[in-house]
């Protein structure tokens, strides 16, 4: 699937860079890293490529196929570098796989993918029973549908239709003054052919555990315990009222003390 294929792309060149420029704590830390600097980046590239093909009758399918190009010849550096760059024969690459991990606090790896797994679900929940589709009709919480009601016509505008240069579809004719790159990005999935719930839950669900992973990773190197970074990230959430509405209204009543537990707030 083109969307996949994308989103694997944008992935690996993250990891490039990123490898590049500071080490990693561990895996999960390097996976969370990779996914949220190529999807800036791809984000960022697709939409300044699109942007170029303005007159295009589609521009995406220029700017993907920029990225894609882009993204190819950036992950194939290490072999056709030699022919730009002269270097020394006998350089080894072993001595940069080797640092590429710093040294952890003891603990269990098992445990810290138990936690990144549960996030996982959590948030899979969450964005799904928020936003989802029933047949041809999509279904929107009843807290959510006015900020996915805008939401959504931006992202359908790239989807579907020909939003370059950019307007905000509720006052079209004006620039727009709205973040408005993540429903770019989730428009531009679904124009590759994936389904416009899953273009914009697979977005919010890595991103989001992404940020939780780095989170956990922050608390460990600061306090030098995994334990401290797998209590403290899942307070790390901002949104207590969202997170304690969102709990009242999906979670049985025996269970909305779990609800008030993730938002931080058992008062």
């Amino acid at each position: 699937m083109p969307a996949l294929i994308y989103l694997g792309l944008a992935i690996c060149v993250g990891d490039f860079f990123c490898r590049r420029f500071y080490r990693f704590e561990s895996v999960a830390h390097r996976c969370a890293a990779a996914i949220l600097s190529g999807l800036l980046i791809s984000t960022w590239f697709t939409y300044l490529a699109g942007l170029l093909f303005t007159r295009a009758r589609q521009p995406l399918i220029w700017g993907n196929l920029l990225f894609g190009v882009a993204a190819i010849a950036v992950l194939s550096w290490s072999k056709w570098k030699h022919k730009v760059i002269k270097r020394a024969q006998g350089e080894s690459h072993t001595t940069f796989v080797a640092s590429t991990y710093l040294q952890r606090p003891k603990g269990s790896g098992i445990a810290d993918w138990l936690l990144i797994g549960g996030y996982v679900v959590l948030v899979s929940w969450m964005m799904f029973a928020s936003f989802n589709t029933s047949g041809t009709r999509l279904q929107i919480s009843n807290a959510e549908y006015s900020d996915f009601g805008p939401n959504t016509a931006i992202m359908q505008s790239f989807a579907v239709g020909h939003n370059f240069p950019t307007e905000y579809p509720h006052f079209s004719g004006d620039r727009i003054r709205y973040h408005f790159l993540f429903y770019f990005q989730a428009g531009n999935l679904e124009f590759l052919r994936l389904n416009p719930v899953w273009s914009l839950n697979l977005l919010s669900i890595v991103t989001l555990v992404a940020m939780l992973v780095l989170a956990m990773t922050l608390e460990e190197v600061v306090f030098n315990s995994r334990a401290v970074g797998r209590l403290v990230s899942p307070c790390c959430d901002s949104s207590h009222q969202t997170t304690r509405r969102f709990s009242s209204e999906h979670l049985p009543v025996s269970w909305r003390p779990v609800g008030d537990l993730v938002a931080g707030d058992l008062s």
